[in-house]
């Protein structure tokens, strides 16, 4: 009997599964054709309470992934129970997961978002992660949290933009979010009403745990070689962010950083998990897209923009990247 392939997530039910959270979502994959699968596995989304948002992903990377998104104010927590996941919110630059490089066994963390952030994820070919991901609006903050948030410990955590805290849930907690990823029973499916308190109890246990004070918030406790370097990785994206990377070769880039180019290729894999050439190029697609949809220069003004001498070689990999031609953006 042949074996049944996994399901898959294209980038339409991609997107839709974000949609309500984020804003601008944009996804980069160097060698995706645009009309395979970006994951393999299940995505879903359960709204146990109005403005409370818990999303169940067990996924694994077909490509390099690059996830680009606005991020509303609110309360973002995740919990990753295998696997690895790394994202960035604004400057923090995350690695959760139980089996983490270092060790460290950081599976869960709480972001507070004052205004607009930045979020990047970045997934690796064949890279698997199983993480629940709770959004919590301003109305529910305001609705649930408004008469506790005068005591000091709520405002360090929920009252500063990007205050953070990561921590190891318990055991308990754990084993109910393993129950939402595996709802068979001996009777079958989970029914919807047990499935959404089940869901409900774990996200306030989660809640409850990061904002208990047992734990501090995280704070900056790596050498200062190590410092050095985040502090470096920070000024590149801005570089990248601003276009000013896109004027310079890696070996001017890494000049600049006061790096050796060795070095900045890979300190960049590393922490982003795809080759900086890979993702400036990238970068460079879609800099040329929107100049092409938004400004109406010509595909050789575009071309050049994104680092191409030849017009036909940069549709080749336009098309690749977006799946239509450049000239179908002036349209």
């Amino acid at each position: 009997m042949p074996a049944i392939p996994p399901p898959t997530i294209d980038k339409q039910r991609l997107r839709a599964l974000s949609s309500p959270l984020v804003a601008q979502h944009e996804l980069y994959a160097p060698d995706w054709d645009q009309r395979a699968p970006l994951l393999e596995g299940s995505m879903r989304m359960i709204q146990p309470q109005p403005g409370m948002y818990v999303r169940l992903a067990d996924v694994r990377d077909r490509y390099d992934l690059i996830s680009e998104a606005e991020l509303p104010p609110g309360i973002r927590l995740a919990l990753v129970l295998s696997g690895q996941a790394r994202v960035r919110f604004g400057h923090h630059q995350l690695t959760l997961g139980p089996d983490t490089a270092d060790g460290s066994m950081t599976q869960a963390m709480l972001v507070s978002l004052q205004e607009t952030t930045g979020f990047q994820r970045f997934g690796r070919a064949n890279g698997h992660e199983r993480t629940l991901t709770i959004t919590l609006t301003p109305a529910w903050l305001q609705r649930y949290l408004a008469d506790h948030m005068a005591g000091r410990a709520w405002q360090d955590t929920l009252g500063q933009h990007l205050a953070l805290v990561t921590w190891s849930p318990s055991y308990v907690v754990r084993e109910l979010a393993q129950r939402l990823f595996a709802p068979l029973t001996e009777t079958g499916p989970l029914p919807e009403l047990s499935e959404r308190l089940i869901t409900e109890g774990c996200a306030l246990a989660l809640i409850g745990e990061a904002l208990s004070g047992q734990h501090p918030p995280v704070r900056e406790q790596r050498d200062l070689t190590r410092l050095r370097e985040d502090r470096r990785l920070q000024r590149l994206r801005a570089m990248i962010d601003t276009g000013e990377a896109y004027c310079l070769t890696q070996d001017a880039l890494a000049e600049r950083l006061g790096m050796s180019h060795s070095s900045l290729q890979r300190q960049f894999r590393t922490h982003f998990g795809i080759s900086l050439g890979r993702y400036l190029r990238v970068r460079r697609l879609q800099a040329s897209r929107q100049a092409l949809c938004e400004k109406g220069v010509s595909v050789e003004a575009a071309a050049a923009l994104a680092g191409y001498t030849s017009a036909a070689n940069f549709a080749t990999a336009f098309k690749r990247q977006f799946g239509i031609c450049p000239s179908a953006c002036r349209q």
